[in-house]
């Protein structure tokens, strides 16, 4: 009785530092979204819907964040991290498109080519995503030496 009393305070704690934890990451990335917004406000001007997808992606990108943080320790964890990249690659594919941008204010037109950076983004999203999947693989290989051991198995 007195272990069942020790584990659940233990799960208690964990838990409340995993709240912690995912609490104080997604305040450092909002912050730094809020530091770095106004940067950006010349481009909102020209480009009137870009303040409300950009600031949909930082709010979904943090709830997937706190998500896979609170999660850590299970296999819902790297889910999590995977959706997270499939969701920057999706955006990225989305948004950018064939990577060539044009705005056209008055009689003046600007064309950027974001090729390269758009190439750069999704090959690191792609790192990102093999990542986690193979950071699942070792979780349940993890798992399943456990349980071999656990039950007598020889591996």
């Amino acid at each position: 009785m007195v272990e069942e009393k020790k584990k659940s305070r233990n799960i208690v704690r964990d838990m409340s530092f995993r709240v912690v934890k995912a609490t104080v990451r997604a305040a450092l990335v909002y912050v730094l979204y809020f530091f770095l917004a106004p940067l950006l406000a010349p481009l909102f001007v020209m480009v009137p819907m870009l303040a409300g997808t950009i600031e949909s992606f930082v709010v979904i990108y943090i709830v997937l964040m706190i998500l896979s943080d609170i999660t850590e320790g299970t296999i819902f964890q790297y889910f999590f991290s995977t959706a997270r990249a499939l969701f920057v690659i999706a955006y990225l594919l989305l948004s950018l498109g064939d990577g060539v941008i044009s705005v056209g204010y008055e009689n003046f037109s600007l064309t950027v080519n974001l090729t390269m950076f758009y190439t750069v983004a999704v090959v690191l999203s792609l790192l990102g995503f093999a990542k986690s999947i193979l950071q699942a693989i070792h979780f349940l290989n993890e798992r399943a030496e456990a349980d071999a051991i656990s039950s007598g198995l020889q591996p």
